[in-house]
């Protein structure tokens, strides 16, 4: 059984990267999608002081000299192109296509894939890229290959449609998916800047991104009117140029990458697109595309943050990208076309958590079933791999969570403890809501005796808070500091007439509780009927033990009446009514009226 430290570690946000490095680059992919908070805790131990939306262009000398940060870029470049070439070969061969244009699709794909991925990630954000290149491999690899020709070149296939509409569409798709795809990732991994107060409104996020879609639009156009191979080069490098020094505030290194973007922009020729496109042509649409995504990411992450530039540099440049190569064609088609794929991916955070919710609370379901048979054989519980600890994403409430947390704080309470504070800040609060008050409601259901319940005030907490059962738990608690303060008595007489009024205090809770409403009534109103009949049985017990005595009633308490430990004042009661009662007792026990109000 795990003692604290590891239960702890075992539900964090920092876990430790597998030194696998095909396992951990799935892993690194895995918290930027799912768990963006361990992604930004293993970039602050690695280098503290990169940011979480950082780019290429911000690493210095002593981050090239680091083994781990070389291992982080390495194993996160390697696990996407992975993902979207086995997305691209399974959507193909569900079109039933031949293995030769399956083949094709995901070498196009991840070639435009990785172009775009270091275009975006050189001076924008080396996490934007990541999913920018996802978006886009996935597109041009499906699409692509779907309404173009086959591996000797990109003919137009499909004489219904024209070649302007399904190339605008293509585009427009990529670029837009890209964008909301890239905005929830810089979004999620930015979490940490936004809480710190750096979030934006509406209004500046909208205005950002307007004026980066606008800036790659017209670069694209400009780039479009250029003739001359060095005017071209000073067109694409010289803007780029700008934006790495506006980012990095280093001259040396913008004039340099301006130079080297500018040179190999120079480069181009579009005149002829083929597959058998050479390394140069592919090297001067990398320098293109870097270009025109890397300045309206800029201007757009100066106005309104990461998340705002992701999405301007993806439709800027995919915009600046199609007026480069269609200058003649209207812009409305590829405009709508983003549009649409802007709301596939700015919309990802509602429509994602309920497309796999059936898929997450089936796993979840599969991990409780395993634990309800490992933990009574003291195995250690597989709760930790409950998609509650890992997707950060999810807002629906997962169903069975609490059931599970019930389960394992029953069988291993470290680990449900530790449980239980990592939940208790996030979205799935409720079900460690729910499973305390399980947990308080277990402890309270086990008072079997008399000293049991004065003891469970001890053993559950319960403050002033409001919450689903704050008021029933404070209604236990103080019934069990009331049968404290009874036990505390001298005399049978005071711990007896004590007692008797708590169980007719429990009396009024459980027909309170039998006409409530709330969610937990019925949950709490078996305990309260067991804690009755406890007490009646001691109340009986007493009676016995002072008929056997022949003990003579005394409503004076001895001693200080009122003690920290006597939290109850006993005082007097009705004296006629008591001595009504006296004097009808068959035992007739002598009556001394003590003092001046004797009469």
């Amino acid at each position: 059984m795990p003692d604290k430290q590891a239960s702890a570690a075992m539900f964090t946000d920092a876990p430790a990267l597998r030194r696998n490095v095909f396992v951990g680059s799935f892993q690194l992919l895995f918290w930027l999608f799912f768990h963006p908070s361990a992604w930004r805790n293993h970039l602050a131990e690695i280098s503290p002081d990169l940011r979480p939306n950082f780019c290429l262009s911000d690493l210095r000398w002593h981050h090239w000299r680091s083994l781990q940060v070389w291992r982080l870029l390495a194993m996160t470049y390697l696990a996407w192109p992975l993902v979207s070439g086995g997305i691209i070969a399974c959507g193909l061969w569900f079109f039933q296509l031949p293995g030769e244009r399956m083949v094709l699709g995901v070498i196009l794909g991840l070639a435009v894939g990785v172009m775009s991925s270091f275009a975006a990630g050189f001076a924008g954000s080396f996490v934007v890229g990541t999913a920018v290149g996802m978006a886009i491999s996935i597109v041009i690899g499906l699409a692509g290959i779907l309404v173009f020709g086959s591996s000797d070149s990109l003919i137009f296939q499909s004489p219904r449609l024209s070649f302007d509409l399904v190339a605008s569409t293509v585009i427009g798709l990529a670029g837009g998916l890209a964008g909301g795809l890239s905005f929830g990732v810089a979004a999620g991994v930015g979490i940490r800047e936004r809480d710190q107060g750096m979030g934006y409104s509406l209004p500046r996020l909208a205005g950002g991104v307007i004026v980066g879609i606008v800036i790659g639009a017209v670069g694209g156009r400009l780039t479009n009117l250029t003739s001359g191979s060095v005017t071209l080069g000073m067109v694409i490098g010289l803007p780029f140029g700008v934006a790495v020094l506006w980012r990095t505030r280093s001259w040396g290194r913008s004039l340099i990458a301006g130079w080297l973007v500018g040179v190999a922009g120079s480069l181009i020729n579009l005149t002829n697109i083929s597959l058998t496109a050479s390394l140069v042509e592919m090297l001067a649409l990398t320098a293109l595309l870097s270009s025109l995504f890397t300045v309206p990411y800029i201007l757009a992450e100066s106005i309104a943050g990461p998340w705002a530039g992701a999405m301007a540099g993806a439709l800027g440049s995919g915009g600046g990208f199609f007026l480069y190569v269609f200058p003649d064609q209207p812009f409305g088609p590829i405009l709508l076309f983003s549009l649409g794929g802007v709301l596939l991916g700015l919309t990802l955070a509602w429509w994602r958590p309920v497309v796999m919710y059936p898929l997450v609370v089936g796993w979840n379901y599969v991990l409780y079933r395993l634990d309800q048979a490992r933990l009574p054989n003291g195995r250690t519980s597989l709760l930790r791999w409950h998609s509650a600890f890992w997707d950060e994403f999810q807002r629906l409430p997962l169903l069975g969570l609490n059931n599970h947390l019930s389960l394992v704080l029953a069988y291993q309470v470290e680990l449900g403890t530790a449980a239980l504070e990592h939940l208790s800040s996030g979205r799935q609060r409720w079900a460690a809501q729910e499973a305390q008050i399980e947990l308080d409601a277990q402890q309270l259901a086990l008072c079997d005796t008399v000293a049991a319940i004065a003891g469970a005030n001890q053993e559950v907490a319960a403050g002033e808070l409001t919450g689903p059962a704050s008021a029933l738990l404070r209604s236990f608690s103080r019934i069990s500091q009331d049968v404290d303060a009874a036990l505390r008595q001298e005399s049978l007489y005071n711990r007896r007439l004590t007692l008797s009024t708590v169980e007719d205090r429990l009396n009024g809770l459980l027909r309170e509780l039998t006409r409530s409403n709330e969610p937990y009534a019925d949950r709490f109103r078996p305990i309260a009927a067991d804690w009755r009949l406890v007490l009646a049985d001691a109340v009986q017990q007493l009676a016995d033990e002072a008929e056997l005595r022949q003990e003579i009633d005394s409503p004076y308490v001895i001693g200080v009446p009122l003690t920290e430990q006597q939290e109850i004042f006993i005082g007097r009661v009705d004296i006629s009514a008591r001595i009504e009662q006296l004097l009808l007792d068959r035992r007739q026990p002598p009556l001394l009226l003590y003092g001046q109000r004797r009469v």
